[in-house]
């Protein structure tokens, strides 16, 4: 079965997935738009894709990275790179409320979020009883862990069994990707003036489908969980995608945990 890479618009091949302008000469090699290659096998880092060149080779290697919106990749006449998306997604994550918190139930939207993924995920726990959100909230401060550096909490999903690869400079697109291939995320953003995250569970044709660990949030403010009343007002709430630009993606950056089994 042949694997075929077909350039859409004219690239530069590198050996590292950085900006070519970070890179030697014998480090990058310039491919005009429309020429076709022969793969022997390709993998997604990312932005980019890392290609094996079947027949091909550029200063002494066959093994190249490509950026991944100047490319596709097809099986025999198949697509496999870009994938088609589905329509829309929605991950049976279980949701769970900050409000109902015994430790900090107003700013533990962190841990509460990382809960929601670990469960889905279905990471074993160390404890026995109580919230999974407050037991890691414990384990964020037993081992001197700072609930609001994303960094840290990367650490403490990878502490109970699972992988978490944090980009400052994630893309809608790749996290629709993600979703797709039925791993969670956790988005950081300015839903407050100090900041919020939130568990991205889900897309349609207009916006993400968000548990949001407070409620949900409305340009006046939050509709928070009442504990104890009503205290699931942030399930699968749909947030746009102007919204979540405005919100999350304000400066450029996008900040993301891809979260999934090792």
């Amino acid at each position: 079965m042949t694997l075929t890479l077909k350039i859409l618009s004219a690239t530069t091949l590198k050996q590292k997935p950085v900006q070519s302008s970070e890179l030697a000469d014998n480090q990058k090699q310039p491919i005009t738009a429309g020429e076709e290659f022969e793969l022997d096998s390709y993998s997604v880092e990312h932005d980019h894709v890392r290609c094996f060149f079947a027949k091909n080779t550029f200063k002494d290697t066959n093994a190249w990275y490509a950026f991944g919106k100047h490319i596709q990749v097809n099986h025999e006449q198949t697509l496999v790179f870009p994938k088609p998306l589905p329509d829309h997604i929605k991950l049976p994550i279980r949701y769970r409320s900050q409000r109902d918190n015994r430790l900090n139930p107003n700013g533990s939207c962190n841990v509460t979020s990382l809960a929601m993924c670990l469960d889905f995920l279905g990471a074993p726990r160390r404890k026995s009883q109580g919230q999974f959100e407050d037991e890691l909230y414990e384990q964020m401060e037993w081992y001197g862990l700072r609930r609001h550096h994303p960094e840290d909490l990367a650490r403490v999903v990878e502490m109970y069994g699972c992988r978490d690869v944090f980009r400052k400079d994630a893309k809608v697109d790749r996290l629709k990707s993600w979703l797709a291939e039925g791993n969670p995320a956790v988005i950081h953003g300015y839903f407050t003036s100090f900041g919020h995250i939130v568990v991205a569970a889900g897309y349609d044709a207009t916006g993400f489908l968000i548990h949001d660990p407070y409620g949900e949030w409305h340009s006046w403010g939050y509709d928070r969980n009442e504990p104890g009343w009503y205290d699931n007002k942030g399930e699968y709430i749909h947030y746009s995608y102007n919204l979540i630009s405005r919100l999350c993606i304000a400066d450029g950056s996008f900040w993301v945990h891809f979260i999934s089994k090792p």
